[in-house]
Order: structure tokens, then C-alpha cells, then sequence
């Protein structure tokens, strides 16, 4: 895990950097072209820039989306922002628990407070506009000075 000052990043997960978003392949595939499921969440980042977060309303499972469009909204203390799509893919299971609490995405982002799940279609395309590895620790350096008042 990779920990910046004071906020952490699971090696594990891949960063949507526009959306403060983590994405976790949950059966990574060998086949780079492979349908793979993904769970999606809040980085530690994005969740405290947001504030406490208050209300979350999400998409229900089943549509099928497109990487950059709305899958829910957030109203948190400092802001209310849409939610959207890191990957593309179908929408199948939402975290029941976060709903009926959302302060879940401040209290565990990486853990009880994941949003949703979605069968990830266009996988091999789209991580490529996402951040893992050594990206993530410079991205969020950079984030934090960007971020800092």
C-alpha cells in the first residue's frame, strides 16, 4: 500500500485521476481482452476533499455505461458533484450498505464503503487512462499541493 501523506493507496486497485475513483479488478484476466468484473470506490483523496459525505444516490444495477457517464451523485459538506463511470461496462450490483450509509465512503473507502460493481467490457482499452503502480504516489502528491490551502 502506498501511503502520502496520510492517505492511503491499495498497490491493488487502479486510480481514475479526473474522478478521485479507484477501480479493483476482482478476477484479473490473462487475456488483456477479457470481460472482468471491477469493484469501484472513492479514494481516501477524493473522500476527504469531498468532506463528509451525507447523501449518495446510485444507478441501479443493470444499465449498461460508458466510461465518463453519470452512474450516481454525492452531496458531501463542501460539495455536491455527479458520480461517473471510470470503465464501461454493465452496472450489477450495488453496495446496499454505503446507501444506507454514506458516511461509509469517509470511514472505509477501500473496504465497506465500495459504490458498485460493474462488469467491466472495454477493460484492456480503458486502464489506460487509468493510474497503478509508482503513477498513483506521484499523482497524488501532486494532487495534494494542487489541493493545499
Amino acid at each position: 500500500m502506498a501511503s502520502v501523506d496520510g492517505y492511503d493507496f491499495p498497490a491493488d486497485r487502479w486510480y481514475d485521476p479526473r474522478e478521485h475513483l479507484w477501480v479493483l479488478p476482482e478476477h484479473p484476466a490473462a487475456d488483456d481482452d477479457a470481460i472482468i468484473n471491477v469493484r469501484i470506490g472513492i479514494d481516501a483523496l477524493g473522500q476527504h476533499l469531498l468532506g463528509e459525505v451525507v447523501y449518495l444516490e446510485l444507478l441501479e444495477p443493470g444499465p449498461e455505461v460508458l466510461r465518463g457517464q453519470p452512474i450516481g451523485s454525492l452531496e458531501a459538506e463542501k460539495m455536491v458533484r455527479p458520480l461517473v463511470a471510470p470503465v464501461s461496462g454493465l452496472v450489477f450490483a450495488v453496495n446496499p450498505a454505503v446507501r444506507a450509509t454514506p458516511r461509509l465512503l469517509n470511514s472505509a473507502p477501500y473496504d465497506a464503503g465500495w459504490l458498485l460493481r460493474i462488469r467491466a467490457t472495454r477493460w484492456a482499452d480503458e486502464r489506460r487512462d487509468l493510474l497503478f503502480g509508482e503513477a498513483v504516489t506521484a499523482w497524488a502528491r501532486s494532487e495534494i499541493e494542487a489541493n493545499a490551502t
